[in-house]
C-alpha cells in the first residue's frame, strides 16, 4: 500500500514538474504591481496602452506592434503580463522569423516561417 503511495507522489512530482517544462517553453511572466485605473476604480491599468482592465479579466491586444501579450488584471490590483519567451530560432534562405500581430497570444509570438521547396523535376 506504501508503494502504491509512493508511486502516485512520484507522478504527480513528475507531472508538475512537465506542465512547469511546457509553461517556460510557451512564454515568460512578469509582474506590476498596485495598477489601479485612476479613473475608473475597481478596474486595473495597463498604462503603455491606455487599457483598462476589469478585475479577474484578461486583455490581448491585436495589431498593436510590439505588443503580443496576455495582460491578466488579479483582485489585488496586480497585472500578470505574460509575453513570448526568447527563442533561438535560425532564419536561412529558406525560412524567415515572422510574428502574426493579427492573432492574438500566444499565437502572435514569433515562428520560423518557411517557404516549400519546389519539386525536383526530371524534364530536361
Amino acid at each position: 500500500m506504501m508503494s502504491m503511495i509512493r508511486a502516485g507522489g512520484l507522478r504527480c512530482h513528475l507531472l508538475l514538474l512537465l506542465l512547469t517544462i511546457c509553461g517556460m517553453a510557451w512564454g515568460d511572466v512578469t509582474y506590476r504591481g498596485n495598477a489601479v485605473h485612476p479613473d475608473y476604480p475597481g478596474q486595473c491599468y495597463y498604462e503603455e496602452l491606455n487599457q483598462a482592465i476589469p478585475k479577474k479579466q484578461s486583455y490581448k491586444p491585436i495589431n498593436r506592434e510590439g505588443y503580443c501579450q496576455s495582460i491578466y488584471c488579479r483582485p489585488d490590483y496586480v497585472l500578470e503580463i505574460g509575453y513570448c519567451g526568447r527563442h533561438n530560432l535560425m532564419p536561412n534562405e529558406r525560412c524567415k522569423i515572422a510574428s502574426d500581430m493579427r492573432r492574438t497570444f500566444p499565437d502572435c509570438c514569433p515562428k520560423l516561417i518557411c517557404q516549400e521547396q519546389e519539386p525536383e523535376s526530371n524534364y530536361i
